[in-house]
């Protein structure tokens, strides 16, 4: 990404976080599933699964997914939904290419 604004700077916060909270996590706490996003971030969801599988991978970038947030800050929880859904398909969420 050629541009690095607030919002992406925020997001990379949040992002952050939860990577680290992940790795100490001990509870069995579950995320709501697709159906239960808002109508963007279920947009979101869709355009990242389907480049997945568009590219027969089962890792995309951390551009692929700030290219398919909405334009709107996105919520700490959105971002939680969006990873786990993601991780339910198999698909995870990496630094750098992905060819």
């Amino acid at each position: 990404m050629e541009k690095h604004d607030d919002a992406h700077d925020r997001r990379q916060v949040i992002i952050d976080r939860m990577l680290a909270e992940a790795l100490h996590s001990g509870d069995d706490y579950r995320l709501p599933s697709h159906d239960a996003l808002p109508p963007d971030m279920r947009k979101a969801v869709d355009t990242l699964l389907a480049k997945a599988e568009a590219q027969r991978m089962r890792r995309l970038t951390y551009e692929d997914l700030e290219e398919a947030l909405p334009p709107r800050d996105v919520t700490s929880e959105d971002l939680e939904a969006i990873f786990w859904i993601l991780s339910e398909h198999g698909i995870a969420i990496e630094d750098g290419d992905v060819a």
